[in-house]
């Protein structure tokens, strides 16, 4: 395993901690703990996933990106997202997950890879796209959309 591999792993991890505490289990911290270590195994078997296709098999982003949805799909109903179990918003809790998904599978990526400036200035709309779910998180988080 080579260091940009290395980084990868490492740089997923802490995302994925840090965007599950912003959006899964921001108001249920114990339980997430509760968990322990079995959420962390998880994500480490989705970011490994995601090495395994990125760099041993050397996939394009193109590729992974359809991997991402398949398995995004499968862990999310493996969780019982009700976003994805309510038919109305199923589509746009797609997108928003997509967003997450990729912020999650790809920023890492590109950071270890020290091809984020590239990927900012060939592919704006992608990019921003990974990072839009972070509005919606932050206005989850003040209250916008609460009753």
């Amino acid at each position: 395993m080579n260091k940009t591999g290395i980084s990868y792993i490492a740089l997923s991890l802490g995302f994925w901690i840090i965007v599950e505490l912003l959006t899964a289990w921001n108001y249920r911290i114990g339980e997430w703990v509760g968990y322990m270590p079995w959420i962390l195994l998880e994500y480490l078997l989705i970011i490994l996933i995601f090495w395994f296709f990125l760099f041993p098999r050397n996939w394009s982003e193109k590729k992974v990106f359809f991997l991402m949805l398949v398995v995004m799909y499968l862990f999310e109903f493996l969780w019982q997202n009700p976003l994805l179990l309510n038919p109305a918003s199923f589509v746009p809790a797609s997108l928003l997950l997509a967003s997450i998904w990729g912020f999650l599978t790809f920023v890492p990526l590109w950071i270890a890879r020290k091809e984020f400036k590239r990927q900012f200035r060939e592919h704006k709309f992608k990019v921003l796209f990974y990072f839009a779910w972070i509005i919606v998180a932050l206005l989850f988080l003040l209250g916008v959309f609460s009753n």
